[in-house]
């Protein structure tokens, strides 16, 4: 499938070109080259061109109402967008986000927050009752950040790949990992062959994962400001270019089937 074989193209873009975009966010030095064999190992700095750069953000409710329209103008190439959290909650804000992000031309993603604790079957039905994947949309994405001392690690891995073969069945593509890099270290790393991740480290050192892993995005901070939205907002690289993200996205054949509205209304409801 054309969506995971574009890591050994990826894993070849060096980011020290992207760092020169992030002035504005309080970055440092540049990172250094990844290989393939070894996602940790240091390599020469690279004379990739600017225009290789592929910003993103992500957005919820914290953001409030968004100018889609001034986002674009500040050469956003992507968004993810929070649809649902648990078993029973959707951002109030996803819908309006969702539409306007792509009616701006900006490239959408759709994320669930994981809760350990809430039945996954009920995870699993919320988000593919309230999400609706088009050709051009980004896979959709897991977040897993929290734990809970009820669920044991094995516990939390067999119900994150419950949800995954789920949803990877209903839309016909395999979603993408969201997590930071010490909750990946500590819980996921190595048990997920297979699926592309994308590590929040709020650092000038690129994410390191397992030599069986890969990673395609990375949140460098959640303290980036743009045209367009009132509040902070996480900022995102996108490991390849423009070109490299359209290969990512959902293709014609796998676009999924329009929700009930009556589905898609139990699950609006505001978050506390």
């Amino acid at each position: 499938m054309p969506l995971f074989s574009i890591l050994s193209v990826c894993q070849k873009l060096a980011f020290s070109s992207l760092l020169l975009l992030a002035g504005h966010t309080g970055m440092a030095s540049a990172p250094t080259e990844v290989t393939h064999n070894d996602p940790t190992k240091p390599g020469t700095a690279s004379s990739s061109p600017v225009n290789a750069t592929v910003k993103g953000i992500d957005v919820s409710r914290w953001q409030k109402d968004i100018n889609w329209e001034l986002v674009k103008e500040e050469e956003i190439v992507f968004s993810f967008i929070k649809a649902t959290e648990g078993d029973f909650r959707q951002d109030p804000y996803f819908t309006r986000n969702w539409s306007e992000s792509k009616r701006n031309g900006i490239r959408r993603g759709a994320y669930h927050f994981f809760k350990p604790l809430a039945p996954v079957q009920c995870q699993i039905e919320l988000f593919t009752n309230s999400v609706v994947l088009e050709p051009g949309d980004l896979p959709p994405v897991l977040d897993v950040e929290v734990s809970d001392p009820q669920v044991s690690p094995t516990q939390l891995r067999e119900s994150i790949h419950t949800w995954l073969e789920a949803v990877t069945a209903h839309y016909g593509v395999k979603p993408i990992i969201y997590t930071s890099q010490n909750y990946y270290r500590r819980y996921l790393q190595g048990h997920f062959k297979g699926y592309h991740f994308w590590i929040a480290r709020y650092s000038p050192i690129q994410p390191e994962v397992h030599h069986t892993d890969s990673w395609m995005f990375w949140q460098h901070t959640d303290k980036g400001r743009i045209t367009g939205i009132k509040t902070a907002v996480d900022m995102n690289f996108f490991l390849g270019d423009v070109e490299t993200l359209s290969q990512l996205c959902i293709p014609d054949l796998v676009a999924s089937e329009e929700p009930s509205p009556l589905k898609q209304l139990k699950h609006m409801y505001p978050l506390p």
